[in-house]
């Protein structure tokens, strides 16, 4: 929405000729200066809205919806603008809409710093471009002129302006995230006489917070604790800014950062060892609730409760299970302690954090599912994965059975798991494998007590009807398994990623119909292939991470990376627009090219045309293109029309077109 607004402030905004002020449809914009301009010397210039009755315009986060009002400055050589300062905003509500900004009247001080040997000309210009809302909204671009031999403004209008603003904070302040929320901790003296039903903190980074969620504040002595919810899409967030206001004591600018050792006490720190191992122990039985696991160990109970096997051989089978349960679990947790030594933030299910891990799990529980509805037929014990193992004498098949349980237990978390295994990885390490000890005893106790006490093995029914449709039914969670693993690998790789995800799915569907129509060894020669192939999927997927950090574009975007030194590279582009995919995945996305816009410091902006956008076809239109791809580059402080790279990338054409950008933009 902000996009498109923006988009229509560039093309439908009514340019007002320049002058000191302008009258826009709804809002009256004037500049002045407080001081005259000299070489040397910072002056602020004082940009005051008067604003209409029942209109709006916006802060520099505009919230939900709406356009954050932006400037523009064209000054004589050796001037430069410093950011807007902005006052402390109003909240607009609308239903589950909110939104910062400004009524009735505003001003914004910019700081103009003038370098020594600055040209002092008669004049510069401000362009602002903003939106003005009642019922509608309505693009504005106005532009003021500013005479830097003028007389200073009123003096009064300044001292309020300066009043408006937040103050600096002078106190501590520190930012806490969590998976679904945010919090600061504030600490100044002031704020042990703050009434905390009364403050309101207003976030100037934007899409951190969900601006219509409750916050929660507390005041304890000095220190003053807020909370709310993340929004929704909030990626990893080290740093948040905003307003903290406080009726009665002030407005404060807010910066607060992660701590890098918290303070707080972690989860489970004040547990004992056995506390930990008991509730790691009723995790492990809890776990072969969870969908992942309840349909292996359910058609294994059924399995036993079939055999003709001796007492001897089921208890056999049950250390063998005991054993590939316990020797797994402590082989993760060996993992996990040398990854956390190494400094690696991990947990329970880290190995999810890698594509191949998510999509080859995602085919195992497509593949078992497909089992259990009885498209292929292979021992269940480990449902076709592994077959030569689990058919193996002396319950080596009944020690993989126990691996398999451990591996597809890892996309599911059960009750008391999370703090026990947050105390074990603060531990140290025999501390933590007695922990995943317990853990493994709690999982692998309900199969190894039916080998153990046949009696419980026949508390099962007859074998029956029932057995095929409750088999039936098990497929089903290992179907949902799928689909959750296939959208957490659509988060991690994107769309592209996902397709190949699901074409494999296809593919391995096809292997299995197609298995039993054929001979023993033309069967085993289409499987080494399937395999061969699969393994192949998997490592692409892992190389379709994407490496590069693309934003947004918008002209502004590309005048704001200009104004800051920066080279922009933007990628003209949609999902489907075949080159434009075969670019970013050789060309844009390859190592070494991403190497070299951490090289540059290039800024990446993509234009997702996608969905019709009549921004990105204007700007298509200007470089006579009537389709994507299109990539334009920017060289840093040159304003005008970019670089036009050829439609079809190679990693040596971007990294050529960004050392002739570098040079180009040295030899200004």
């Amino acid at each position: 929405m902000q996009a498109l607004l923006a988009s229509f402030v560039l093309m439908f905004a009514g340019g007002a000729a320049a002058q000191t002020s302008v009258r826009a449809d709804h809002v009256t914009l004037d500049a002045a200066l407080d001081s005259a301009a000299q070489p040397g010397a910072t002056v602020w210039v004082a940009i005051r809205q008067v604003i209409e009755p029942t209109w709006h315009t916006y802060w520099r986060n505009p919230g939900d919806t709406g356009l954050a009002t932006s400037i523009v400055w064209s000054l004589p050589k050796g001037v430069t603008a410093g950011e807007p300062q902005w006052p402390v905003p109003e909240r607009f509500t609308t239903g589950a809409i909110v939104n910062f900004g400004y009524r009735n009247a505003v001003t914004t001080l910019v700081p103009l710093h003038f370098a020594r040997d600055a040209a002092i000309t008669d004049s510069a210009q401000a362009k602002l471009f903003l939106l003005e809302c009642q019922e509608m909204c309505i693009p504005e671009s106005v532009t003021l002129n500013l005479d830097l031999h003028d007389t200073p403004g009123s003096t009064a209008l300044y001292n309020d302006a300066r009043a408006a603003m937040p103050k600096p904070f002078n106190g501590v302040a520190t930012l806490s995230v969590e998976p679904t929320t945010i919090g600061l901790t504030i600490t100044d003296r002031a704020l042990s006489h703050a009434n905390p039903r009364t403050v309101q903190f207003f976030p100037a980074t934007i899409g951190a917070v969900d601006y219509d969620a409750r916050s929660e504040v507390r005041i304890k002595g000095e220190t003053l604790f807020w909370k709310t919810s993340r929004a929704s899409r909030a990626t990893r967030l080290n740093l948040l800014e905003g307003v903290l206001s406080v009726p009665g004591v002030g407005a404060y600018a807010i910066t607060a950062a992660t701590r890098a050792a918290p303070q707080s006490t972690p989860a489970g720190a004040d547990m004992t060892l056995i506390e930990a191992a008991f509730m790691a122990f009723l995790g492990g039985l809890i776990l072969n609730l969870m969908p992942c696991v309840l349909p292996i160990l359910s058609m294994k109970a059924l399995a036993l409760s079939q055999s003709g096997e001796s007492t001897q051989a089921l208890r056999r089978d049950g250390v063998f299970y005991f054993s590939g349960v316990l020797l797994t679990f402590t082989s993760v947790a060996g993992v996990l302690l040398v990854l956390k030594a190494g400094g690696a933030a991990l947990g329970w299910g880290f190995q999810l954090q890698s594509p191949p891990v998510v999509f080859a799990l995602a085919l195992l529980m497509a593949a078992i599912g497909l089992n259990l509805i009885g498209v292929f037929e292979v021992p269940l014990s480990l449902a076709g994965v592994g077959d030569r193992f689990t058919r193996a004498e002396g319950g080596q098949g009944a020690f993989f059975t126990g691996v398999l349980a451990v591996l597809v237990a890892s996309p599911c978390t059960a009750p008391f798991m999370g703090t026990a295994i947050g105390y074990a990885l603060t531990q140290s390490g025999a501390y933590a494998t007695i922990v995943f000890l317990a853990l493994g005893t709690g999982f692998a106790l309900p199969f190894t007590a039916l080998a153990f006490a046949p009696k419980l093995v026949h508390l099962i029914p007859r074998p029956g009807v029932w057995m095929i449709r409750f088999r039936e039914f098990l497929a089903f969670p290992m179907f949902a398994t799928a689909i959750w693993l296939s959208w957490v690998l659509s988060e991690q790789v994107g769309t592209t990623g996902l397709a190949i995800a699901l074409s494999a799915g296809l593919g391995l569907v096809f292997l299995f119909w197609l298995l039993p129509l054929l001979k023993v060894w033309p069967r085993r020669v289409v499987g080494a292939v399937g395999s061969a192939a699969l393994v192949a999927l998997t490592l692409q997927i892992g190389g379709t991470a994407p490496t590069a950090q693309w934003q947004s574009w918008s002209p502004e975007a590309v005048q704001d990376a200009q104004r800051d030194g920066k080279t922009v590279l933007v990628d003209f582009s949609a999902a489907w627009c075949v080159t434009c995919l075969v670019n970013e995945r050789l060309a844009l996305e390859n190592p070494d090219v991403v190497a070299g816009y951490q090289k540059h410091g290039v800024v990446l902006l993509k234009a997702d045309w996608t969905n019709r956008d009549s921004a990105i076809s204007a700007e298509l239109d200007r470089y006579g293109r009537s389709g994507v791809p299109l990539y334009l580059l920017y060289p840093a402080h040159r304003q005008g029309r970019a670089t036009v790279l050829p439609q079809i990338l190679t990693p040596a054409i971007v990294l050529s077109a960004l050392d002739d950008a570098r040079v180009a933009d040295r030899i200004r």
